[in-house]
C-alpha cells in the first residue's frame, strides 16, 4: 500500500530565504577578505618605502662623495641596485685582476658598506649579491667566465677587507654575499638603440630587502645577539 505523499509549499519560500541569506553573508565576507587585502597591501608598500629611504640615508654620503646611485630594479619592488661604474671599480682587459685604483675603492667602500647592512639595517636586509656585466664583445661562454671571475674576485677582496677592518661584521657579510656573472646578457643601449659598451662594463651590488612578512617571521623569532648574516649582489663587466 502506497501512501500519499505531500510536499508542503511551505518549504520552498524557506529555501529560497536561506540561499538568498547565505549568499549575503558570502558576499559581506568577500568584501571584508578584498578591504583586509588593500588595507594589507597598501601598508606593505609603505613600510617598503621606508626601508628603502632608510637604505638611501644610511649610504647617501658614501654615494655622494663617490659620485655612486642608489636604484630600484624595475623587475624587482624589493630590490636596489647600487651601480658601480667601470671607471671606479677597473680590471684590466680581459683579465680578472682587479686594479690598483679597485682595491683602493673596495677598501674604503666595504667597511662603510658592512658596517651599514650589518648594523642598523641588518632587520630590513635579506641579501646583498654581487653581480659582474661584460659589454658585447666576445661569446657568450666567455663573458660569463669573465663576469663570474670578476665578481668573485670583488666578493674575495670584499672578505679580506672585511676581516682587517671589521671583523665582527664578516661572519655577517659571508653568509649573505652571493657573487655571479651575467656576462653580456643585460646590454646597456644609447639613445641611438646602439650598445654603450662603458655602461655596460659594470659592477652592481644588489640590496634585496625583507618583505613584510619576513620581517614579521623574524621578530617572532628568539634574538641571537651573536649571530650575524648580510648578502651583496653586485653586478661587474
Amino acid at each position: 500500500m502506497k501512501w500519499p505523499t505531500h510536499y508542503g509549499t511551505d518549504s520552498f519560500p524557506m529555501t529560497h530565504g536561506m540561499t538568498d541569506l547565505m549568499t549575503s553573508l558570502a558576499m559581506v565576507f568577500i568584501l571584508l577578505f578584498a578591504a583586509f587585502i588593500t588595507q594589507t597591501s597598501s601598508e606593505a608598500q609603505s613600510e617598503l618605502q621606508e626601508y628603502k629611504e632608510n637604505v638611501h640615508v644610511a649610504l647617501q654620503d658614501h654615494f655622494r662623495r663617490l659620485d655612486l646611485s642608489l636604484e630600484a630594479d624595475p623587475r624587482d619592488p624589493l630590490t636596489l641596485m647600487i651601480v658601480i661604474p667601470e671607471d671606479v671599480l677597473t680590471f684590466e682587459f680581459g683579465q680578472s685582476r682587479l686594479s690598483v685604483q679597485a682595491n683602493r675603492f673596495l677598501e674604503e667602500a666595504m667597511p662603510f658598506y658592512v658596517s651599514a647592512v650589518c648594523g642598523p639595517l641588518r632587520d630590513t636586509i635579506d641579501s646583498l649579491a654581487i653581480q659582474g656585466h661584460t659589454d658585447d664583445r666576445g661569446s657568450d661562454v666567455y663573458n660569463l667566465q669573465l663576469s663570474q671571475a670578476r665578481s668573485l674576485a670583488v666578493m674575495v677582496k670584499g672578505l679580506e677587507v672585511i676581516q682587517t677592518h671589521t671583523p665582527a661584521a664578516y661572519q655577517c657579510f659571508h653568509e649573505m654575499t652571493s657573487a655571479s656573472g651575467r656576462g653580456r646578457q643585460e646590454l646597456i643601449y644609447d639613445a641611438q638603440n646602439r650598445v654603450d659598451r662603458k655602461k655596460s662594463r659594470r659592477v652592481i651590488f644588489t640590496i634585496r630587502l625583507r618583505s613584510t612578512e619576513q620581517r614579521h617571521i623574524a621578530n617572532r623569532l628568539p634574538k641571537d645577539p651573536a649571530s650575524v648574516s648580510l648578502r651583496l649582489p653586485i653586478h661587474q663587466s
